[in-house]
């Protein structure tokens, strides 16, 4: 009968080391997301408000309403990168992360 504890204890120790690693990523991951978001929203704000706004609306310059975009995060981070019509290219300005950042904030602005 000893012999079936020590497995059961095992398993059960076991399941609670797995609960608090699991819980550990899914703080990382979360920690992650925020500095991602703040990252992107200061580039935002430092390099796209003058003509997209602070809401992703006001269109200047012939900017389009980010809150209604439909663009797919790919297609977004390469008009970030290279530029559209009047929209200054960033490629040579941001790095490949912050492009990332840029375009994971814009999609938060989607209605």
């Amino acid at each position: 009968m000893n012999s079936k504890r020590i497995p059961i204890t095992a398993i059960c120790l076991l399941s609670i080391v797995y609960c608090i690693l699991l819980s550990s990523c899914e703080n990382n991951s979360s920690q992650k997301n925020t500095e991602v978001k703040s990252t992107g929203l200061s580039l935002f704000e430092n390099n796209c408000t003058s003509c997209h706004g602070s809401d992703g609306k006001l269109g200047a310059l012939g900017a389009k309403d980010l809150s209604i975009s439909q663009m797919e995060k790919m297609q977004m981070m390469e008009i970030i990168t290279k530029g559209k019509s009047t929209m200054t290219p960033f490629g040579n300005m941001l790095t490949q992360a912050e492009i990332d950042s840029v375009a994971s904030y814009v999609q938060t602005l989607r209605k």
